[in-house]
């Protein structure tokens, strides 16, 4: 079994087999935020969809940067909208945008969103869970 480094090469992901062996866990706030990024734009859609734009998506949203993602404004979501070679929907594209403001919050307060999520461990589960869909945009439990 083929252990991934990214969400979307687990075997599961390839919808060959519902085994799946995870790999390591992001390394930075960026990290994290594309695989959020990518749940949102992925949802209600087949991941085979997703990981054949995946490469054109991330270098359209900025390779996932927090920081350039925090400063895009409706004109670049009107670009992006129009552009063919990532997944048109503006309330995703708008989440993602809305989600990068609440990364640069959590990185304020917690450092990183490592730690954050280290906060979140000793919560019980209905409190994780209503803690990141209080937080961010177009996730749901």
């Amino acid at each position: 079994m083929k252990v991934h480094t990214a969400p979307w090469e687990c075997t599961y992901a390839k919808e060959d087999s519902n085994v799946c062996k995870p790999g390591k866990g992001p390394s930075s706030d960026d990290e994290y935020f594309e695989i959020l990024s990518l749940t949102i734009l992925q949802s209600g859609l087949s991941w085979s969809l997703v990981r054949k734009k995946w490469p054109k998506i991330k270098e359209a949203f900025h390779n996932f940067s927090i920081n350039e993602i925090v400063e895009l404004k409706s004109k670049d979501v009107k670009l992006l909208l129009k552009n063919p070679n990532v997944i048109r929907n503006e309330r995703k594209i708008k989440a993602i945008i809305n989600n990068s403001k609440q990364f640069e919050k959590i990185v304020e307060e917690y450092e990183s969103f490592k730690k954050f999520l280290e906060k979140l461990k000793n919560e019980s589960l209905e409190k994780r869970i209503n803690e990141l869909v209080k937080r961010f945009k177009h996730v749901g439990k």
